[in-house]
C-alpha cells in the first residue's frame, strides 16, 4: 500500500524529455526539439560527459519556445512560501522537501488528494506567488516514486535533505516540512 510518493517536478526547458543525462519521457512532444535526439527513458548510466551535455544545450535552446526557468535563491523564499500555504490549505503532510535551482524534491505523505492533484496545487500556488505570466514548470507533474513502507520513506527524506547541499546549495529548512511521525518507526 502506497503511505507517500517522492515527487519530481522540473522547470521549464531544464531538463528535456529527450536529454542525454535520460528522463522518465516516452516522447518528444515539440516537433522542433525531436530531431536532437530520440527519448533517453530513464537515467542514463553512465552519466554523458560535459561536451555531450553542452552541445545538446546549444543546439535546444533555439528551438524552445521559451527560455529555460531557473530559480534564484529569492524565487526559493517565495516557493516555499506558497507551498507552505497549499500544504495548510489542503492539509497537506510534507516530510522532506528540496527546492533546487531547475527542479523540486517532495517528499508527501498519502492524503485525501491524488498526488498529480496536489503537485498541480503546489505548483499553480507558486506561480502565482512569483507574479509570472506563464507557468515556470514543466507540463506535467513530474515522477512520482510511490513509497509502500517507512524505510523507503526515510530513505526519500534523507536524499532530499542530502540534495541541495551536494549540488553546492545552503541546506534547507522549510516550515511545512514535519518530521516523520513517530508510528513509522
Amino acid at each position: 500500500m502506497v503511505i507517500a510518493y517522492h515527487s519530481v517536478f522540473t522547470t521549464y526547458g531544464t531538463w528535456l524529455p529527450n536529454d542525454p543525462r535520460g528522463s522518465y519521457s516516452k516522447q518528444v512532444y515539440r516537433a522542433e526539439l525531436r530531431h536532437l535526439a530520440p527519448p533517453q527513458y530513464g537515467r542514463q548510466s553512465p552519466q554523458p560527459d560535459r561536451g555531450t551535455l553542452s552541445r545538446f544545450w546549444t543546439a535546444a535552446r533555439p528551438n524552445m519556445k521559451y527560455p529555460p526557468y531557473f530559480m534564484t535563491k529569492a524565487a526559493h523564499r517565495v516557493i516555499a512560501r506558497a507551498f507552505g500555504e497549499t500544504v495548510r490549505r489542503l492539509s497537506l503532510r510534507i516530510a522532506g522537501c528540496a527546492i533546487m535551482t531547475d527542479h523540486v524534491h517532495l517528499v508527501v505523505l498519502r492524503s485525501k488528494y491524488r498526488i498529480e492533484y496536489a503537485v498541480g496545487q503546489l505548483k499553480g500556488t507558486a506561480t502565482n506567488a512569483l507574479g509570472l505570466d506563464r507557468t515556470p514548470w514543466s507540463r506535467g507533474s513530474g515522477r512520482n516514486v510511490f513509497l509502500n513502507d517507512w524505510e523507503a520513506v526515510q530513505a526519500a527524506v534523507q536524499y532530499v535533505e542530502a540534495n541541495p547541499t551536494a549540488a553546492g546549495l545552503p541546506p534547507q529548512r522549510w516550515d511545512f516540512v514535519e518530521p516523520l511521525p513517530d508510528s513509522a518507526w
